[in-house]
């Protein structure tokens, strides 16, 4: 499993469109927010900071989400059926999928963070900026079990597209774009259990300086081992 893993980091580090896509534009939009459009919500001190998560979290989602495009592009070429006949178990494949997927975020944490403080005057305590690439690394953990499980569960185009549509739900449904407290009553109630806004909560607390809720950990991890169960499920049925 160790091999396949640093073959999956090795691969993914070469795809320079990816990587853009997952840096690049989360940064413009953060400037976009910041510098052109006056988009602070009431009750936000310091909305650069707070946009700075949001965006940061947006980026790493996508991240994570799109590891799914490149496993229906394996299942497509017949990669799983090679897979299939080496000793790598279905467990191994999925635990380095999950971890490369992980991994594969931290570029896009890093570029909107430094934006933030470079190009934004974001001023915080020194210990709180690897804090905040912690908690937002935590947070979209569940986003790499979903991807995989997608594209376990949907093959070709398909599997983007439906990611896609995923993606701009749950970044509006956890209020990465338009904070959770501007939404109606009923929609609030339902953005609080979402996985975005869970993974949003854990830093954009963090920036008070308070710990994260127990309510957004338990989400979280109720939200991960679900979609790690799928992919895990998902697997072993396309086999």
């Amino acid at each position: 499993m160790g091999s396949y893993l640093r073959l999956e980091l090795a691969r993914g580090y070469r795809n320079p469109m990816g990587l853009v896509m997952t840096t690049v534009f989360p940064l413009g939009l953060y400037l976009v927010f910041t510098r052109l459009l006056d988009v602070a919500p009431p009750g936000v001190d310091d909305f650069a900071a707070y946009a700075m998560v949001s965006m940061a979290t947006y980026g790493a989602m996508g991240s994570a989400l799109f590891i799914g495009g490149a496993i229906a592009l394996e299942r497509s070429r017949g990669w799983l059926a090679q897979l299939a006949i080496t000793p790598l178990p279905a467990h191994g494949y999925v635990t380095a999928k999950l971890v490369s997927g992980a991994v594969m975020v931290l570029p896009s944490i890093l570029v909107v963070l430094a934006g933030g403080a470079l190009l934004s005057g974001v001023r915080l305590p020194l210990g709180t900026w690897p804090l905040l690439v912690v908690l937002i690394w935590v947070g979209v953990l569940p986003f790499a079990a979903l991807g995989t499980a997608f594209g376990y569960a949907i093959e070709g185009q398909a599997a983007n597209l439906a990611m896609m549509i995923v993606y701009f739900v749950l970044t509006v449904l956890g209020g990465l774009w338009l904070p959770v407290e501007s939404m109606p009553a009923g929609m609030r109630a339902v953005a609080e259990y979402s996985p975005a806004y869970a993974a949003g909560s854990l830093a954009w607390r963090a920036l008070d300086g308070l710990a994260p809720s127990g309510s957004s950990l338990a989400v979280l991890v109720a939200w991960t081992l679900l979609f790690a169960a799928v992919a895990l499920w998902r697997y072993r049925r396309a086999l």
